[in-house]
């Protein structure tokens, strides 16, 4: 017997080991009864098989014997299973690599007990009912007024930071958290410990709670509490370290908690630019926090009607994706999380299918023996059992890989990932948890019933005495059954394989056009680098001075053109925005608007001419006691006041609807649009202000062209060593070509990344349906074996031969691509609102993936085709 067979029996004996013990006290007793009456003999064989059957015994011998059958039956056929295992391993293990990421970002709650967390917005009860964040006092006073609906309601703001934890300076995100925050999340700490209220007051010591990718980054070392680690040049001590894989409450999550009074203003009502989320008190049901909010909201409108009028709080859905905020935000996970399981659920059908053909194949070359077992007493369940039992190791055998391959994918995937990200941020831990494991069972079982099922059901009904007199050969020009079935199998997984590679090719596309895409000014030639002196501890002024130092000095630079220096750079992950309406109007039509703070020569940087009016001066540039001024782009110009110059006229900006209106700005200059980003189709409106005009200057990026003929990389090496000869201490963030600069911005990353897992998923459909048509052409070739013969005994030309088994294996092929060029004309019609630059119905990708799979195809009949072409007659005519 062997080793699992032999254990299993083990295991149901320890079991049932009192009643084994009673069956055979039983069988005792009637053997000594048959002692002393011959007759009670058949009564003792009957009791037996009554005691066999009323405790499973004979289920057990039964199944026992499938699995030692299956077993020994795959061993004799090590191509058969290898073939099968690995099909099974690259289904099962893209599914469940695949979900392992879903479920770590997507699925796996971020909360402790997430059913009690419920999070809270301000809503408009006028006008269209947008959303808005809470201002701290509002906070305030919805906690107090809560008491009895939330054990802990926690508010809290994201923003991008200068981190110095002494690995280099860069930019990351930080969360200003109360101390309830923690509370509301969960604890999980590494070392260390959270927030305190007296913590979060104003005025109080600066801590912070770092992540665990940070502390790994910085050595992991036990004595990190009480360390400093630097956040915008200001120092804060360590208090905690959050456990791996911690996120906060958004997925990536920040690098630093530090106190919601460092990070935000907590004296301003009308500040509208926190979060809250709260836990519900056991007991609490959620139908009474509508009413509680309610009630709290119309409170503050009375008492602040200018600030708090026309709004009411209301449940919201606590964010998840950092990049997809705002309400609706589950049903987009949802619906990504559907997008993302759909391409491997194809690849795992294409796997499937590829398994039941080969099965199917497999077992025509086994139905003698199927047929023998049969007219000896195997009935139809039976042998349907055993071929199922084989399909089942299989599938565990190929689920146990298929595991193995994921683990190591998902780790490739995260590595992936980070480069992706515009800074660094916290990821979750991406591991094997029960969710996968069920979900790899689950597709192994899945998988087991599509492709073992229905071939078993198949191949046992068939008549007992016409296969026992049924040889190897075929008859020409006749396909039986099972053959038929093989060609269908192939057509479908040929289609779907074409509806994958159609889907990568679109996102290929898409990638290519978004690098390549028209930004409204020169690319090449350019270079960027940001910096920010505030990290080295400078104030706002002496920043200013270091901006305006690193320009002057980069100007004298042979083969330098033009340089300048913004707060913000097109395409880039980063940006602010203004609302931007005529001085003295009401600012209910103004121009949502990009807002950089650039230097001198910005336009001619970009190398963009000014349409009209100048540029800015160096006292605009380095004072701010003089007139407020600004430049526009003609997008915003003729948005508001088409047809006429924009030069001379003030407008007035705001950084919200709620803000107050800042002092009037002169415009005294327009320049053309730039695009800002890919999801716009026109250019965005643009204003820019003059360096010396603006508070808060902090990262600036240096952008530099260089005359033509001029390599841009060579200034790569230039601008660090300037930087470090005017201060050694001001890290360089960020240093690229602005080709490369581009070419690496988040959204081209994102199509980058959609078309190489497209591929990755192609490319195994691809796989898996040349095994497919490979399979049924070599079967065909074996059941013609004794027809190929005869003929090439009678005369025929082996390329005859060779071109009729090429023939048949390109019909399959042709209907195939015929069925998958019709799904993936619909998919693409799906696809084209994720994409960019694209239509539905792209001709280079439906021309070049058909082409592929031809080739592809044909390959994979060669092999059988020239085997039928070496066909030796007389050994043919022998077998038969």
């Amino acid at each position: 017997m062997s080793m699992p067979g032999e254990w299993f029996r083990r295991l149901v004996y320890l079991v049932r080991r009192r009643a084994i013990e009673d069956e055979l006290r039983r069988e005792m007793d009637a053997h000594r009864a048959m002692m002393d009456d011959p007759r009670a003999f058949g009564n003792t064989l009957r009791l037996r098989d009554e005691a066999r059957d009323a405790w499973g015994w004979r289920w057990l011998d039964d199944s026992t014997q499938d699995v030692r059958f299956a077993l020994r039956t795959l061993r004799r056929s090590p191509g058969f299973t290898l073939t099968a295992i690995v099909t099974l391993a690259l289904g099962i293990g893209v599914n469940s690599g695949m979900f392992s990421l879903v479920n770590g970002l997507l699925l796996r709650p971020l909360y402790e007990r997430p059913d009690q967390v419920i999070g809270v917005s301000t809503r408009s009860t006028t006008g269209d009912g947008g959303y808005r964040g809470i201002s701290y006092p509002n906070y305030l006073d919805l906690r107090d007024g809560t008491t009895a609906i939330f054990a802990d309601l926690a508010a809290f703001s994201m923003g991008f930071v200068g981190l110095d934890a002494g690995d280099g300076a860069r930019r990351t995100l930080a969360v200003g958290a109360t101390d309830d925050y923690f509370r509301v999340v969960g604890e999980p700490l590494a070392l260390g410990r959270t927030l305190t209220a007296d913590e979060s007051r104003p005025g109080a010591a600066r801590v912070a709670v770092i992540s665990y990718s940070l502390w790994e980054r910085r050595g992991a070392s036990p004595n990190i509490v009480g360390q400093t680690v630097r956040v915008d040049g200001d120092p804060f001590t360590v208090i905690g370290v959050t456990a791996r894989g911690f996120t906060g409450t958004s997925i990536p999550g920040p690098e630093i908690w530090v106190p919601l009074s460092t990070q935000a203003r907590l004296d301003a009502r009308d500040a509208h630019s926190l979060s809250v989320v709260g836990r519900r008190r056991d007991g609490v049901a959620v139908e009474s926090v509508p009413p509680a909010l309610a009630t709290v909201a119309s409170r503050l409108e009375q008492a602040f009607p200018a600030i708090n009028g026309g709004h009411t709080f209301e449940i919201a859905e606590p964010m998840r994706l950092l990049f997809m905020p705002g309400p609706g935000s589950r049903a987009r996970t949802a619906l990504l999380s559907l997008l993302l399981m759909i391409m491997p659920a194809i690849v795992l059908l294409v796997a499937c299918l590829n398994l039941a053909d080969l099965l199917l194949a497999r077992g025509h070359v086994r139905r003698q023996e199927l047929a023998i077992r049969a007219s000896l007493g195997g009935g139809r369940g039976r042998l349907t059992r055993q071929l199922l039992t084989e399909g089942a190791l299989l599938s565990l055998i190929g689920g146990a890989v298929g595991l193995w391959l994921s683990t190591w994918g998902t780790s490739a995937a995260v590595a992936a990932l980070r480069p992706v990200l515009p800074v660094a941020l916290a990821l979750p831990e991406i591991a094997i948890d029960w969710r996968v494991l069920a979900g790899t069972i689950a597709f192994s079982l899945m998988a087991s019933l599509i492709f073992g099922a229905w071939p078993a059901w198949t191949l046992t009904g068939r008549a007992v005495i016409t296969d026992l007199k049924r040889q190897g050969g075929g008859e020409r020009g006749r396909q039986p059954g099972g053959i038929r079935v093989g060609n269908a199998l192939v057509v479908a997984q040929v289609a779907l394989s074409l509806l994958l590679l159609t889907s990568a090719g679109l996102f290929l596309m898409s990638a290519v056009a978004a690098a390549t895409a028209d930004p409204g000014f020169r690319v090449d030639g350019g270079v960027v680098a940001e910096v920010d002196p505030t990290l080295a501890g400078y104030d706002q002024t002496r920043a200013r001075g270091f901006h305006l130092a690193l320009v002057d000095r980069m100007r004298t630079v042979p083969g330098v053109e033009a340089v300048t220096t913004a707060s913000g750079v097109p395409f880039s992950s980063f940006g602010d925005s203004r609302l931007v309406s005529p001085a003295g109007s009401t600012g209910a039509n103004a121009v949502d608007s990009v807002f950089a703070v650039v230097g001198r020569d910005y336009a001619r940087t970009l190398r963009l001419p000014m349409l009209a009016g100048r540029d800015f001066n160096d006292v605009e540039l380095t004072s701010a006691s003089t007139e407020r001024v600004a430049i526009v782009d003609d997008a915003l110009a003729q948005r508001v006041w088409p047809n006429e110059s924009a030069v001379g006229r003030q407008i007035q900006l705001r950084e919200s609807e709620r803000s107050p209106n800042g002092p009037a700005v002169r415009i005294i200059g327009t320049m053309p649009a730039v695009k800002h980003s890919l999801d716009t189709p026109r250019p965005f409106p643009h204003v820019y202000v003059p360096l010396g005009q603006q508070d808060g200057i902090g990262a600036m990026t240096l952008q530099l062209r260089v005359a033509d003929g001029q390599d841009a990389r060579t200034m790569l090496s230039i601008i660090a060593r300037v930087v470090r000869e005017i201060d050694a201490r001001v890290p360089v963030l960020r240093l690229n070509t602005r080709r490369d600069d581009l070419d690496s911005s988040i959204e081209v990353s994102i199509f980058r990344s959609g078309a190489r897992v497209c591929a990755v998923f192609g490319a195994i459909a691809l796989l898996l349906a040349v095994i497919g048509v490979y399979g049924v052409k070599s079967y065909v070739v074996s059941r013609r074996t004794r027809e190929f013969g005869i003929r090439i005994a009678t005369g025929a030309r082996p390329r005859t031969l060779l071109w009729q088994v090429l023939r048949e294996g390109g019909r399959i092929t042709a209907i195939g691509i015929a069925i998958g060029l019709v799904l993936a004309m619909g998919a693409g019609q799906i696809l084209k609102r994720l994409l960019y630059g694209v239509n539905a119905i792209e001709p280079v990708v439906l021309v070049t993936a058909p082409l592929i799979l031809i080739g592809a195809s044909l390959l994979a009949s060669l092999l059988p085709a020239l085997r039928a072409t070496r066909v030796d007659p007389t050994v043919a005519l022998r077998a038969e």
